[in-house]
């Protein structure tokens, strides 16, 4: 069962009232692949529930997780909720977030939360972008990283995320391969 400090409650206030559809996926990780299974599930938002979340969590198979999609559609609109994943393991340093404040855009960072997910972290925001937007978003990630120094973001996933034209993160901890699911951690800006 999810708890209050899941990313579905950060997400929630996308969710309420907007009339809209939200992509997530059943998926398996295999390492070092180029493309991961996954089975495709859309929800509109008036089903899009903590029932929903915690019965399709249920509903996985052994080796399945849960992912959540960037791309969602409002009015018939594609947008994207901006997605991190982090390759630091024990903590966020202050210069990581002085590098993210240099490179994403100021309501990106204004409207993010962090998540431990056991073994790196995630971040997501509430402030939406278009397509277009979501591109320079991606490539902005890859900037983050110092030139000369440890990487912040995970070079790999936003490979894969480019390949795949949207960003996902893992909801569940259901495969044995992660150490918990994603839970809120409070990142002093």
């Amino acid at each position: 069962m999810i708890n209050q400090q899941h990313p579905f409650h950060f997400l929630s206030s996308l969710i309420d009232g907007s009339a809209s559809n939200f992509h997530l996926s059943k998926y398996v990780y295999v390492n070092d692949s180029l493309f991961d299974e996954r089975e495709l599930l859309y929800i509109g938002s008036d089903d899009f529930s903590e029932s929903w979340v915690n019965a399709t969590i249920k509903s996985l198979a052994s080796n399945q997780e849960l992912a959540m999609h960037s791309n969602v559609q409002i009015r018939g609109r594609t947008w994207h909720i901006p997605m991190i994943d982090f390759s630091l393991h024990e903590e966020i340093a202050s210069s990581a977030i002085d590098r993210l404040k240099a490179f994403l855009p100021r309501p990106v960072i204004r409207d993010m939360a962090f998540f431990s997910s056991g073994r790196s972290f995630h971040a997501y925001s509430t402030t939406l972008l278009s397509p277009k937007e979501w591109v320079d978003f991606i490539g902005r990630l890859l900037l983050v990283n110092p030139r000369d120094g440890n990487p912040i973001i995970d070079t790999r996933w936003v490979g894969h995320r480019l390949i795949g034209g949207f960003s996902a993160l893992r909801w569940s901890n259901n495969s044995g391969l992660y150490l918990r699911e994603p839970e809120k951690v409070q990142i002093i800006f």
